[in-house]
């Protein structure tokens, strides 16, 4: 039996133009979830540290985050753990003089991106295991697809993925069927590319796992985020997720009906604070007062890591435009046209119309028109 920390799509030297100033802070997040992923590996004994493809986000990242990620891995080989690296489509193909041959140099193994004649075999805490792999996103070839199959050699056999989604059941699309999973037989396959956990299982049979990113990385990679820590031996496979995630991506909701003024409604943005929050909020309900978007920003962001705000809200039904639809004033023509057009908009087309009213009427009050 060998204890495997496995784990992938780290995308470490990303750039998150998006956080503006913040954006240095966010790819430092990266680099700490790379160390808490070694503190891991050492504090669980494993043997083994496989990362299934995109250790980095670029195939040539920048010389000092390369040595620091070497002095990182140098303290998992020298205790003996081997580590074993896949390349994936974001920092792939591996130059010759770039990353990884720095990474190679120290001891860590670096898998081909399509699978050999034979697959690689790597002495893991004195016993062979023999690696199959694939690191592309196309369904390969069936003779591709047949090198993946279990060799009758003595040790444990890995397949080490990257790209190809496996097709589980009740689920459709291209990918890796059960069928091809079954037929390589293999001890466990570690998955890369999917930014999700996911366990890959068919009834009683864990074939192996993806563990999503370490990091949730953009919007839609959100909660907690974790990698593998498996135990494999023949016909045997047992997966823990390990939560190893720093910050917390969220999208919400937040009704903000009954605001009559602009405070309250930060007020009840800013009840959702954490520091370590990067969230998009999406404001929905029946409101009393337009609300300027960058100016409740502007007061809500330093409560969050990040802060991206929808406005999503209703306008047009409420008291405020009721009296502002009884104006003979331009304001007025422009409530009760407004109010025409949403009774005769569909459904999908009625958030268009409260969005444009919202800035026309911005336009008419200044910024910040209408805050009490």
């Amino acid at each position: 039996m060998i204890r495997i920390l496995h784990t992938a799509d780290l995308h470490l030297g990303a750039f998150f133009p998006e956080l503006g100033e913040k954006e240095g802070k966010r790819r430092h997040d990266l680099l700490q979830t790379f160390e808490r992923l070694l503190t891991l590996a050492i504090k669980n004994e494993v043997q083994l540290f496989i990362v299934a493809g995109d250790l980095f986000d670029d195939p040539r990242p920048a010389a000092e985050l390369v040595e620091q990620v070497a002095s990182g891995l140098k303290r998992l080989i020298d205790r003996g753990i081997a580590v074993v690296l896949l390349p994936g489509d974001h920092d792939a193909p591996p130059a010759a003089d770039g990353a990884y041959a720095k990474l190679t140099a120290l001891g860590a193994v670096l898998l081909p991106e399509t699978p050999g004649p034979q697959p690689v075999t790597v002495t893991v805490a004195g016993q062979p295991v023999h690696f199959y792999v694939f690191g592309g996103c196309a369904l390969p070839s069936p003779t591709l697809l047949e090198r993946m199959a279990r060799r009758p050699l003595e040790g444990l056999h890995i397949g080490v993925l990257h790209g190809l989604r496996p097709v589980l059941p009740g689920e459709s699309g291209k990918g890796l069927s059960l069928e091809n999973l079954r037929d390589w037989n293999l001890d466990y396959l570690a998955f890369g590319h999917g930014h999700e956990f996911l366990l890959v299982e068919a009834g009683e049979r864990l074939f192996g796992c993806r563990p999503g990113s370490p990091e949730g990385l953009r919007f839609g990679e959100n909660g907690p985020r974790y990698c593998a820590l498996a135990e494999v031996e023949p016909e045997r496979v047992r997966v823990e997720p390990l939560p190893v995630g720093g910050r917390v991506l969220d999208e919400l909701s937040l009704d903000l009906t009954g605001c009559e003024t602009f405070a309250e409604a930060a007020t009840r943005i800013i009840e959702l604070h954490s520091s370590d929050l990067l969230l998009r909020l999406t404001l929905t309900g029946l409101i009393e007062v337009p609300l300027d978007m960058a100016e409740l920003h502007d007061r809500c962001a330093g409560d969050f890591f990040h802060l991206e705000l929808r406005d999503r809200t209703e306008l047009l039904a409420g008291e405020f435009v009721d009296r502002m639809a009884g104006e003979e004033t331009v304001r007025g023509v422009l409530a009760r046209r407004a109010r025409r057009l949403l009774a005769d908009s569909p459904p999908e087309r009625r958030p268009l119309v409260e969005e444009a009213f919202r800035e026309t009427l911005r336009r008419f009050q200044g910024k910040g028109g209408g805050r009490a």
